[in-house]
């Protein structure tokens, strides 16, 4: 089974909301995974479909090389055209240019100011005096980039998106012990309808462990794992 490219993964969600809206569900808050978000896939989640995406975008690639500043350190001047480092130094006017053949911000910051800050090394995490370079989204992409990088820290969207345990729960249950990932026929209609029975037999498994209301299920005791045994027989 392929891992789909991220083009396909943002046709799969547009194809998901699209269905949602045929059928009149609205005020929806739809809770995916990291592969399926970019700014954009939640840009126009809203603004088309009037659906709330939940879900973590991807981090700051230089937050992770080294502890410094980040995007999110600087501040745009929107009317501007430039971007204000912690430390007080304005970029040259931005410049556009494509990433990913979408349109992105080039901002380059004056060469001797770079070389002179004190700062430096934590800012452009180099030694041979180069300057700091930073790409940024077209102004709405960028704010929602910034807000959501942000509120995945807090204690409050983390509960919330502690909801989508279920689905990563299920979905793990369904591919490993009931083999959703191993397609057994061809064609898409046959596949289909084994995802359907493979659904709906991990539902009636899971109905099984169920008890009568107010009373707890019985559970089987899990068996002793080898390594708890050798530690056992050693203490003996």
């Amino acid at each position: 089974m392929t891992t789909p490219a991220p083009e396909q993964d943002i046709d799969v969600l547009e194809d998901i909301h699209q269905r949602l809206v045929r059928q009149q569900f609205t005020d929806l808050e739809h809770f995916v995974d990291a592969g399926y978000v970019t700014p954009e896939s939640i840009d126009q989640a809203a603004r088309v479909h009037g659906i709330a995406l939940t879900e973590p975008v991807r981090a700051d690639p230089r937050a992770q090389d080294h502890p410094g500043f980040t995007k999110a350190d600087f501040i745009p001047d929107w009317q501007a055209r430039t971007l204000t480092c912690p430390r007080g130094i304005t970029s040259h006017p931005w410049k556009t240019t494509l990433g990913d053949q979408h349109e992105r911000l080039s901002v380059l910051f004056p060469q001797p100011a770079c070389r002179t800050c004190e700062d430096r090394l934590a800012c452009t995490g180099n030694t041979d005096g180069r300057t700091r370079h930073i790409t940024l989204l077209p102004q709405r992409l960028q704010e929602i980039q910034t807000r959501v990088r942000h509120e995945l820290h807090t204690e409050q969207w983390q509960r919330r998106y502690a909801l989508r345990a279920g689905c990563e729960a299920t979905e793990s249950e369904t591919g490993h012990a009931h083999g959703l990932r191993h397609c057994r026929y061809r064609g898409t209609a046959k596949t289909h309808v084994q995802h359907v029975l493979t659904a709906a037999g991990a539902n009636v498994i899971r109905l099984s462990r169920c008890g009568s209301p107010g009373s707890e299920p019985p559970t089987r005791a899990r068996p002793v794992s080898r390594f708890r045994q050798l530690c056992r027989d050693l203490s003996v």
